[in-house]
């Protein structure tokens, strides 16, 4: 009769195992399946402008715990009316901790000093780095979503497929300058010239690097098609006055297209780019 109760004791001992282990595999099986972080309440806030726009346009307000200044700023962001009703943070740590933040975006690493050590330890970062080419949209976007935060897979496809779509719009023969201040014009690495040759448009000059310097003589003896200039807003900027009345008049008699543009549609690659370059090619189609 003993060892019959032993016997039993261990089958059931057995039997309670193999249950929590069962238990513990459905559990695990669960979570891994369970989209990141879903129905938390999660709020990020962000320190550079970039990410500020991303999180505009892929987050709800409540989960926005703050942005950079630069993001209600009308002439350098392009949501700049959704950010205003938003909170507005530094690298302040008290101020980061104040409005509740779970998680910071950066461009880089960056560590509070000892009156910051709560945000070190506390809340999580996310390092997107700096825009270097337009594939930053969608790769911040994979980076947001393998952190773990709580993002449609369907948005990086769509963005890929955003950059995809904009592919020769403004036809291979049109030669574009981006005219920037004090007489530079933009080169084959700048963001502003990326966006344009996915576009379909050559560089009025092929020159490797940020940019070349020019002056009015060169442009005269060698017009490009379209002559895009920076735009900063109501404020006259060294751009828009580089180039006046006379000289316009001889480039559009060259057969110049001469438009303007506010730098904030491509300093940070997003929808707001496709928009612009969809705008650009209707304009330059008239």
């Amino acid at each position: 009769m003993a060892m019959a109760l032993n016997i039993n004791s261990l089958a059931f001992w057995k039997y309670r195992l193999e249950d929590q282990i069962l238990r513990f595999l459905l559990a695990l099986l669960l979570l891994t399946l369970t989209p990141p972080m879903a129905g938390a309440q999660v709020r990020l806030a962000s320190l550079n402008l970039c990410s500020d726009l991303l999180l505009l346009e892929y987050f709800p307000k409540e989960h926005i715990a703050g942005l950079t200044r630069q993001a209600s700023d009308q002439t350098l962001s392009p949501l700049a009316e959704q950010a205003k009703a938003l909170p507005q943070v530094t690298r302040n740590p008290e101020q980061l901790i104040k409005v509740q933040a779970d998680i910071l975006l950066l461009a880089q690493d960056l560590r509070f000093r000892s009156t910051g050590r709560k945000v070190n330890n506390e809340i999580k970062k996310i390092i997107l780095g700096y825009p270097g080419s337009i594939q930053y949209w969608p790769e911040s976007l994979r980076k947001i979503r393998d952190a773990g935060i709580s993002l449609d897979a369907a948005a990086i496809t769509d963005a890929k497929a955003a950059i995809e779509s904009i592919d020769g719009i403004l036809g291979s023969k049109t030669r574009v300058l981006m005219l920037a201040p004090r007489w530079f014009g933009l080169g084959n690495d700048h963001m502003a010239m990326q966006w344009l040759t996915i576009a379909g448009a050559r560089p009025w000059r092929d020159v490797n690097g940020w940019s070349m310097k020019l002056d009015p003589e060169t442009l005269l003896l060698d017009p490009p098609d379209v002559i895009i200039m920076e735009d900063h807003g109501p404020a006259p900027s060294l751009a828009t006055n580089l180039l006046d009345q006379r000289l316009t008049e001889r480039l559009e008699t060259l057969g110049t297209n001469i438009v303007t543009s506010p730098p904030k549609y491509w300093t940070c690659p997003g929808p707001w780019s496709i928009n612009w370059l969809k705008q650009l090619a209707m304009l330059l189609e008239r």
